[in-house]
C-alpha cells in the first residue's frame, strides 16, 4: 500500500490500498507527490518534530519510574523493552548526555 494510477500528464489521479488492474504503480507512503495528492497537513514536519520531543519525554520519564523503583523494565512488552533498550545505547553512545531532565528537576 499505496497504489496509484496516473493521469496523462503523469499525476497521480486515485490511490489505492492494494494493486489491481487499474492501480498497479506502488509509492511509498511518505513520497512527496503522495503526500501532496492527499492534502496531508502543510505543518506535517512540525508535527515530526513535536512527536520527536514527545518520545524524548517519555523515554525520560520511562527511566525516572525505574530509577525510582515505580516500574520495572519487565512489567512492559517485550517488544517496549527491546525498543527502549535499544533507544537507551544509542543515546548513551552519543557524544553529550541528550537527556532533557537533570537531577535538579527531582525526576532523576
Amino acid at each position: 500500500m499505496p497504489y496509484i494510477t496516473r493521469d496523462l500528464n503523469g499525476q497521480i489521479s486515485a490511490v489505492f490500498r492494494d494493486a489491481n488492474t487499474a492501480a498497479s504503480e506502488f509509492v511509498p507512503q511518505n513520497a512527496p507527490e503522495l503526500v501532496s495528492f492527499i492534502g496531508a497537513p502543510a505543518n506535517t514536519e512540525l508535527f515530526h518534530s513535536l512527536d520527536s520531543d514527545l518520545i524524548r519525554v517519555i523515554e525520560d520519564v520511562i527511566d525516572a519510574l525505574i530509577r525510582k523503583n515505580l516500574l520495572l523494565l519487565t512489567d512492559l512488552p517485550a517488544e517496549a523493552q527491546t525498543k527502549i533498550l535499544a533507544r537507551r545505547n544509542l543515546r548513551q553512545s552519543l557524544p553529550q548526555s541528550t537527556s532533557i531532565l537533570s537531577p535538579n528537576d527531582g525526576l532523576i
